[in-house]
């Protein structure tokens, strides 16, 4: 079930990733003491997942006691197989910039038995979506948010950047798209091109989540 990391779920402080992916240096804290109980994935970048997950979510974001770590709920749903989650924690390394912290044992769990493999197999993508999580797992993380409100999610990958943008509402708006695009342009190194793809969870059900 964990393997839906990667679904959500599509980073950070100048690290260059996949030779022309240089993650943005972040200048305000995350403001996640801000930000709703539940994030809907308003737009993306069209990673190999999309074919097969209606929808991603994040909810239950808290701080883990004093430590410098962030604990988050992520959820994906898929018409195929219903909705599947787990919980991710983030150590931070730099202002808005995390790692994923995962065990060796958890991630062979990940890859072997999530029933959303078999999905992403039919897409035809199976390479890419496995591309797409090693890089999930191995590359750092960028959240950028410096009020709450919209929630920028961004990591490199072997393919390139890759893209989640989250808020408290399943529908997205030409402000929002354009908050996104004015904060891309100031990261520059190529982000600046990145086109993004709305999400479908405002067609779902919201009991379905």
């Amino acid at each position: 079930m964990m393997f839906i990391l990667l679904a959500i779920v599509s980073a950070f402080a100048m690290t260059t990733c996949a030779s022309t992916c240089i993650l943005p240096e972040i200048t305000c804290e995350t403001a996640w003491e801000q930000m709703p109980d539940k994030l809907y994935q308003v737009f993306d970048g069209n990673d190999p997942f999309d074919e097969v997950t209606s929808c991603r979510t994040l909810t239950n974001i808290r701080p883990i006691c004093n430590t410098q770590q962030m604990k988050i709920n992520f959820t994906s749903y898929s018409e195929t197989f219903g909705h599947a989650s787990f919980d991710g924690v983030f150590q931070k390394k730099d202002t808005g910039t995390y790692k994923i912290i995962i065990s060796e044992e958890a991630r062979e769990d990940l890859i072997l038995h999530d029933k959303f493999i078999a999905d992403v197999k039919k897409t035809g993508n199976a390479e890419d979506s496995n591309e797409e999580f090693n890089s999930f797992v191995d590359m750092d993380h960028v959240f950028y948010s410096c009020d709450g409100k919209v929630l920028i999610h961004v990591w490199c990958s072997d393919n390139g950047r890759v893209v989640q943008v989250f808020k408290g509402s399943a529908k997205s708006t030409a402000e929002d798209a354009l908050y996104v695009h004015n904060t891309f342009a100031k990261w520059k190194n190529g982000w600046e091109n990145v086109e993004l793809y709305p999400s479908t969870c405002s067609l779902q059900p919201a009991s379905k989540f």
